[in-house]
């Protein structure tokens, strides 16, 4: 069985739980955190590293992002900061958290 960590970063939280990629079904409770006002993306980076480490987790994660991303960088801002536009989302998660940073949309 394969598994990611899944996060969903939302206006009002962050969520994440680790994934079954085989069957998409939480394998542990979700875990939430509120969303740090203001989005800005260190600030938001840290707050899903505290969710990678509630599940100790140093495996592969997901990130789900509200704003257009392609090839891992951030074209528009949705309920974040408008400095996201630019950022490169894949990087920054994956330097805070330590994991590899696959599936940023």
């Amino acid at each position: 069985m394969g598994e990611i960590l899944g996060i969903d970063v939302g206006g009002s939280g962050i969520k994440g739980a680790p994934v079954n990629t085989e069957t998409g079904e939480l394998s542990q409770p979700r875990f939430r955190i509120p969303t740090p006002i203001p989005a800005k993306p260190k600030a938001v980076a840290k707050t899903i590293h505290q969710v990678v480490k509630q599940f100790e987790w140093t495996g592969k994660i997901g990130v789900g992002f509200p704003a257009i991303v392609r090839g891992g960088k951030v074209y528009s801002a949705a309920n974040v900061h408008k400095t996201w536009i630019g950022t490169d989302l894949e990087m920054l998660v994956g330097e805070e958290t330590g994991c590899i940073t696959v599936g940023v949309n």
